[in-house]
């Protein structure tokens, strides 16, 4: 069976007055249908920067793909129209993003964010759209969804404006949804639940999910396969049991040693190699490279 998403050989670059930044460098990996994979690796490292180029949100004029292929379902998108690019976005593939309060507008109700979704990919009426917008909130764990319709973004708790986002991605019933560090800004109990959230997405709805983060105990929890970055580059691809008990390449090792890990006191005193902030495009023969 094909891959639903393909990207082959990708490159991101962003062009300032006096410089040229490659942020994503010959980036090439696949999802299938109903599978989690998790894109994993630093700051900086290329992760959120793929995801956009991937929903074709990449910054313009700065940003632009100057090569490789990115076909989903496919289909060839990279050089879409943007007329054809909003259709594709929401309709069969959506974004979860960081930060629940930036992500939402303060200024409508959660019933207007919802509703203005389903009216232009779905062409709903407005009643329609609010029962829909109840329906799907209250599979996504949100109590009293009519109540929580009318509530502005601030009157709501962190976890539950995640629980928001959520939702609205999958108003039209993607087939991929990217979650960019969704529980980053979260505490651990309520990271716990959205995880299992995500988990159950996949379950019921056979969604394909890409999982950019940094932290590898998310992780081991949630996905089928990893990709690890490191400046823009894919350093390792595993399976997440492997990658876990046997890490093959020099960055990956060490940097799953510094991270902590549960009842292990000693867990995470081993640095990881950095990126130089003086190098960023780094040179064909760094020794992380080959």
């Amino acid at each position: 069976m094909a891959a639903l998403l393909e990207i082959e050989d990708l490159c991101v670059e962003f062009h300032g007055r006096d410089r040229r930044v490659r942020a994503v460098d010959g980036v090439s990996f696949s999802i299938g249908r109903g599978e989690i994979v998790g894109l994993v690796g630093e700051s900086g490292s290329g992760k959120s920067v793929t995801s956009l180029a991937t929903m074709g949100l990449l910054e313009r004029p700065a940003g632009r793909i100057t090569r490789g292929s990115i076909r989903f379902e496919g289909r060839e998108i990279v050089r879409l129209p943007d007329r054809e690019l909003q259709r594709l976005r929401g309709n069969r593939i959506s974004m979860i993003f960081q930060d629940p309060l930036t992500s939402l507008n303060p200024y409508l109700t959660i019933e207007e964010q919802l509703g203005e979704v389903l009216e232009l990919h779905r062409g709903l009426d407005r009643r329609a759209a609010r029962a829909e917008s109840a329906r799907v909130l209250a599979q996504v764990g949100i109590p009293d969804p009519e109540e929580r319709l009318r509530a502005y973004p601030h009157q709501l708790s962190g976890g539950m404006r995640q629980r928001v986002c959520i939702a609205m991605a999958l108003l039209c019933d993607p087939a991929l949804l990217i979650a960019d560090e969704p529980t980053t800004m979260l505490d651990v109990t309520i990271q716990a639940q959205i995880l299992e959230l995500i988990r159950s997405i996949r379950s019921a709805r056979s969604t394909s999910i890409l999982f950019i983060t940094h932290d590898l105990g998310v992780i081991s929890e949630l996905c089928d396969r990893v990709i690890v970055l490191y400046a823009g580059r894919v350093v390792e691809e595993a399976t997440t049991r492997a990658l876990m008990e046997r890490p093959l390449h020099p960055y990956t090792e060490p940097w799953l040693e510094s991270t902590p890990r549960p009842g292990d006191p000693g867990g995470g005193t081993r640095l990881p190699f950095a990126v130089s902030n003086n190098h960023p495009n780094p040179p064909e023969r760094h020794p992380i490279f080959v």
